[in-house]
């Protein structure tokens, strides 16, 4: 028997850049991995990884290291996150070029979380938040580097977070996602 260690939840889930994330996020872990830890070095380095691409996602010398992330969060025994294409504003399914760099970075955001508050494990609304926060912190980086890469769908959440809505934003979404 295997289980995926990252789930994807709402409509569109099979479209755009979301598809090509959860195809290249959802390995196969054997059963008895659901007892097993991942080592702390690892986990260390995910934080810092993670951290990297929130700060730069378009930075070159990176990409190794997202693509080290990207596996070691698809077969981490112990990190799950669950994607909810709602909270993301619309991005799932548009054009935008950069949705897979933010994309991964609501996974990378959670799976930090994860990492540094366990007792949040169940608390998914808690989860998709901070998803959407780090994915934002990224897109601002993407405009820093590339002025004119705006997208709507973000540029809403971030009127949204500036507004002091988004944690009712980002619930409302889960609730949806959660349903189907």
């Amino acid at each position: 028997m295997s289980s995926s260690r990252i789930e994807s939840r709402g409509p569109g889930r099979s479209i755009g850049a979301l598809a090509l994330v959860a195809a290249l996020l959802c390995g196969a872990t054997p059963s008895s991995a659901a007892e097993a830890r991942s080592s702390p070095e690892d986990r260390q380095r995910f934080l810092s990884v993670a951290g990297n691409l929130e700060q730069a996602p378009l930075k070159l010398g990176l990409a190794a290291d997202r693509e080290w992330a990207l596996a070691w969060l698809t077969n981490a025994p112990d990190v799950t996150v669950t994607l909810c294409p709602d909270a993301l504003g619309g991005l799932v399914g548009s054009n935008y070029l950069y949705a897979g760099e933010i994309i991964l970075q609501n996974s990378f955001s959670m799976g930090a979380f994860l990492i540094e508050h366990p007792e949040a494990a169940n608390d998914l609304n808690a989860q998709q938040l901070v998803g959407v926060e780090g994915a934002l912190k990224a897109y601002r980086s993407i405009l820093r580097d590339a002025p004119d890469a705006k997208s709507p769908a973000l540029e809403r959440l971030v009127e949204t977070q500036t507004r002091g809505q988004l944690p009712d934003f980002v619930r409302k979404a889960w609730r949806r996602c959660s349903k189907k």
